[in-house]
């Protein structure tokens, strides 16, 4: 039984890295409508830090970030955001630098000292949870259901854009 468990388990994330890969987000630049949502994000949270993320199966593929322009290459084992992809309710953790879970994490640990992240899954219109929006703060905060809805909001945006993209790449 648990060897189908697991089974069922790897054909799952198969297909979900198999959806990821059909939208052409990883190994890719940054792209103006993702940025002008990460700032959009930003200035709807009121944070200097606002991230789109994409998940494969090693690492985490930032589109943007409203901090540094960078493409990103966080490993799954470094960044916060491969566990808000884990649970359909995304991540959200207020007091990180207390989390027992996240305290030897880099970007917590570092001179960065990351104090609040929230974050919701972006999910495909077939419900594989390919990446995540993300907000970050040095600073504790609060976080309201009201604010899970924008959030959420934004991440439907996103994935509106994707949907876009392979509709383009259908009737191209």
């Amino acid at each position: 039984m648990e060897k189908k468990i697991r089974k069922n388990i790897v054909r799952a994330e198969q297909s979900r890295l198999g959806k990821l890969n059909r939208y052409n987000l990883i190994y890719t630049k940054s792209e103006a409508v993702f940025n002008d949502l990460a700032i959009l994000t930003a200035t709807i949270f009121d944070t200097h830090i606002a991230v789109i993320n994409f998940v494969d199966q090693d690492n985490v593929w930032s589109k943007v970030k409203i901090q540094s322009s960078q493409e990103s290459d966080f490993t799954n084992e470094t960044s916060v955001c491969s566990l808000a992809i884990i649970d359909e309710e995304g991540g959200l953790f207020e007091g990180l630098s207390i989390s027992p879970r996240l305290m030897s994490n880099a970007l917590i640990a570092s001179e960065m000292g990351m104090k609040f992240y929230a974050a919701v899954p972006i999910t495909t219109d077939e419900g594989f949870n390919v990446g995540s929006v993300c907000i970050v703060d040095k600073e504790h905060r609060a976080f309201l259901p009201n604010d899970r809805e924008k959030l959420e909001w934004v991440a439907t945006t996103v994935r509106k854009e994707m949907n876009k993209r392979m509709a383009k790449k259908i009737y191209a």
